[in-house]
């Protein structure tokens, strides 16, 4: 379905409500990555800090550490979920990622210079929270969503990301335009993040619990009662019924198949190559080399000729916005008309061959100083942004609900956050060689990311499609069962019945 009608929406206002409040905390996720690079650019910062000019090891190695330590935390904060998630629930974990966020934020913004350990502190804090949103968000909103507007609902986590990017971007510019170079210039960009946090935790109270969660741990009146809230139904509609009957039903076969255990069956044959495709998913999105420009744009339009101080900020800005809109087309004309599979394959190819032109311009012609508005800078700042557009058109935001979406409710938890932890390793890995790599190898750097986006694009056309696919028939879709014997199966239940 490409269009929602109004009727649609108001019938499922609760759905729509848990993922409006959920994926705000994905903002703060887009927030934390986006604002490091930002502030790190400016002069005032780099001055209080003893920090040099851009293009010193000391500050490239001070950026790295800035975004990795972040990465760090986050690290750790994803799992946090799995190991506590079955005790305390979605909405709970969401409550605490949002303590975690407001006290990191808090520490970053009364950092006292020259000395950076207030800020890494509060940068590793904040990542925890970071780490938990990313585990919890995809899981509870893909848990509470109609099957039938769940990639939509799921992509808006991609799209509040964007957002957190846009603020983080677009706050420091205005305040590098606008403010003296004085510490306000980057503490008011770094206290922004505490607004969001607060209202995020008391959004925490106004939405409902996931129903597959509340099944989970056998609280099924409740789970029918946040089930009929989120789909707009009475119990004894059709539709609550039979949801509720396919979520008993794979519960039910989760539990007999795996005899109680629940780490173990992620090592299950089948339960593997899920893993493995989650994996996978999560360790190429990464590797596209987009976060090395979110994470650093300033840095990459200065190695493209875009040399002041408020130019690099600005390009970096437009590259959010271009990544934002291009956000909203996928929400609207792709997540829900085009299969994820085709759109990862796609999307990996065009990212590859852009990349590889914008190493191939940069060899070619080396910007210096007053380069900024000639052909090659121009060609290369068209690289950079046709890139985002194809990134947020595919494993932007479709790394996350594909990886939400493959793993069944028992060991959801686990996956999800294996899945995740992957994809913050990579972070770090990424965040720390990706200043020091444009420092040193130049060029080079944007070879590496373009090969690894091919290798993407191969790997994304030997995982399975989940596009319109109930998460209760996940099952069906990776072989665990078939549908087919299951349903004779029902079949001869119901015949022999009758038959007594």
């Amino acid at each position: 379905m490409l269009f929602i009608t109004h009727q649609e929406i108001r019938k499922h206002k609760g759905a729509f409500l848990v993922s409006a409040v959920a994926n705000c905390a994905s903002m703060l996720f887009g927030f934390d990555t986006g604002v490091a690079g930002a502030v790190v650019a400016l002069r005032s910062f780099q001055n209080d800090f003893n920090l040099g000019s851009a293009k010193t090891a000391k500050f490239a190695a001070t950026s790295s550490n800035l975004v990795a330590l972040l990465n760090a935390g986050c690290f750790f904060g994803a799992l946090v979920p799995a190991l506590c998630g079955h005790i305390l629930g979605r909405r709970h974990l969401l409550r605490i990622s949002a303590c975690f966020l407001i006290i990191g934020g808090s520490i970053q913004t009364a950092a006292q210079p020259p000395d950076m350990s207030w800020l890494y502190g509060g940068r590793v804090i904040a990542g925890f929270g970071v780490g938990m949103v990313s585990t919890t968000v995809p899981n509870y909103v893909a848990e509470c969503s109609p099957k039938q507007y769940r990639g939509l609902l799921m992509g808006f986590f991609e799209m509040f990301l964007v957002t957190g990017a846009v603020l983080a971007y677009w706050t420091t510019y205005g305040t590098s335009e606008h403010l003296a170079e004085t510490s306000k210039q980057w503490r008011i960009p770094l206290s922004l993040q505490i607004i969001v946090a607060f209202l995020i935790f008391v959004g925490s109270f106004v939405i409902v619990e996931s129903p597959r969660w509340l099944a989970k741990k056998d609280r099924w009146e409740e789970a029918e009662t946040s089930l009929c809230y989120l789909r707009g139904c009475q119990p004894q509609d059709e539709d609550i019924v039979a949801e509720m009957a396919d979520i008993k039903a794979q519960l039910d076969r989760e539990r007999a198949a795996t005899q109680g255990r629940e780490i173990t069956e992620l090592f299950h044959k089948v339960n593997l190559y899920r893993l493995m495709c989650g994996v996978g998913v999560a360790l190429f999105s990464i590797w596209t080399g987009h976060n090395g420009i979110l994470y650093y744009g300033p840095t990459v339009f200065r190695q493209i000729g875009y040399t002041s101080q408020n130019a690099a900020l600005l390009a970096s800005g437009v590259f959010t916005i271009i990544k934002f809109v291009s956000t909203v087309l996928f929400l609207v004309a792709g997540v829900q008309v085009m299969k994820r599979t085709h759109l990862l394959a796609v999307g990996g190819l065009l990212m590859g061959a852009l990349l590889y032109a914008l190493g191939a311009v940069l060899k070619l012609h080396p910007p210096s100083d007053g380069t900024a508005g000639t052909p090659p800078a121009q060609g290369m700042m068209a690289c950079i942004y046709l890139y985002v557009a194809a990134y947020s058109f595919s494993w932007g935001p479709l790394s996350w609900i594909y990886i939400a979406e493959i793993f069944p409710i028992r060991i959801r938890d686990y996956g999800m956050a294996i899945s995740v932890m992957v994809i913050w390793l990579m972070n770090f890995v990424v965040s720390k060689i990706t200043p020091i790599a444009v420092l040193n190898i130049g060029w080079k750097t944007w070879i590496m990311f373009a090969t690894f986006n091919i290798a993407g694009c191969i790997f994304a056309l030997f995982i399975p499609d989940t596009k319109g696919v109930a998460l209760e028939d996940m099952d069906v879709l990776f072989g665990v069962v078939d549908r087919k014997a299951e349903c004779r199966t029902d079949g001869s239940d119901e015949e022999a019945k009758g038959a007594r």
